[in-house]
């Protein structure tokens, strides 16, 4: 019965999207042009569009050791912009934008997955500017970049370069310091693939990104990367990608497929979508934008607006390590078969820190 009534609401959608259309890469001048008409349509047809009904969702997540300057310190964690994948994307996108910044939070984090068609970034351009000047750290999703490191990726350089445009600071397999009430800790981010990474390679970008008590957060587009996080290293962890089904049919789990496949029994059935893995606390956010399917039922876009509060015992003590001092070649004896001759990777960023 519930396949069929997910059956029925793909049907549906895409009766809408032969109605809607795609984005694409459309003029900058025309998409500016049109956004109100636009606008009016998907209200006609949806009843509102998903700027209409972003709503913010409050969460607090209870990290380990939190440093005293951070306790109550406020996160909006916005994710999935998917633009140019439907009519909306960008307007949607942007009213979340608005909107968590009227909340007045301490920092914002960006979750990934900013432009998923098209090669016009102009519209991230939009989406971004409102934040210029605010506390911003990013991430990359599996939209921003290829899989394949060795792979010519202009997606990967245009996506830098809005977030260079916009003064925020993409955490590419490192961290950034952050400052609120004198004192000093760390906020870290990991690329997309990292779970797929060989397992020296995963021990090195963990070995770069100092865990404990001064890195009380840590972000990652796809939540499935925290099975492959060391125990007990990262107090908190928020991540995006699953849409959070994106279609929810009245009567079944919520993320029922990620909490059967992927992380069984972790869930904790007090919180929404709040789990412990490996000794830290994973939070996932449905994200803002449609992705393959144009609609949203039971997960409407939202902004989440995370609270910090200290918890427990001091956590470890900060374990970064300076720039230059992973050892690759162990790492590469550890865990590459002896037989590997071409396994070495030389890519240093793992071990930068902001």
């Amino acid at each position: 019965m519930r396949t069929c009534l997910r059956f029925a609401f793909v049907l549906s959608a895409c009766a809408l999207a032969a109605a809607c259309g795609r984005d694409g890469a459309r003029p900058t001048a025309a998409a500016e042009a049109d956004s109100t008409a636009r606008g009016d349509s998907l209200r006609a047809i949806y009843g509102a569009t998903g700027g209409d009904i972003v709503r913010v969702v409050p969460v607090e997540i209870e990290v380990v050791g939190l440093p005293a300057g951070w306790e109550g310190m406020r996160v909006a964690a916005l994710s999935d912009f998917h633009l140019g994948m439907w009519p909306g994307n960008t307007e949607t996108a942007l009213a979340a934008v608005q909107r968590a910044i009227a909340e007045k939070p301490d920092a914002f984090v960006l979750l990934g997955d900013y432009v998923a068609r098209g090669q016009d970034y102009t519209a991230l351009d939009r989406v971004l500017a409102p934040l210029r000047g605010k506390p911003v750290f990013a991430v990359l999703g599996n939209e921003d970049m290829v899989e394949d490191p060795d792979e010519p990726d202009s997606t990967l350089i245009r996506t830098r370069q809005a977030m260079q445009r916009a003064g925020i600071t993409l955490l590419e397999n490192r961290r950034a310091p952050f400052v609120r009430n004198n004192d000093t800790a760390y906020i870290g981010g990991i690329d997309p693939y990292t779970a797929r990474r060989p397992e020296w390679r995963r021990a090195e970008i963990y070995g770069g990104i100092g865990g404990g008590a001064r890195t009380p957060l840590l972000l990652a587009h796809m939540p499935v990367a925290a099975v492959t996080l060391p125990t007990d290293k990262y107090p908190a962890v928020v991540a995006g990608h699953t849409f959070c089904g994106q279609v929810e049919v009245p009567g079944t789990p919520r993320l029922s497929w990620f909490n059967t496949e992927v992380l069984p029994g972790t869930a904790d059935p007090a919180r929404t979508r709040i789990y412990r893995v490996r000794g830290s606390t994973l939070f996932i956010t449905c994200g803002l934008g449609f992705g393959y399917v144009p609609v949203r039922f039971g997960a409407p876009p939202e902004i989440a607006m995370i609270t910090l509060r200290g918890v427990g015992a001091v956590a470890p003590s900060d374990s970064a390590r300076a720039p230059g001092a992973v050892n690759v070649d162990s790492l590469i004896q550890s865990f590459t078969p002896t037989d590997s001759t071409n396994g070495e990777d030389t890519d240093s960023t793992a071990a930068e820190e902001g």
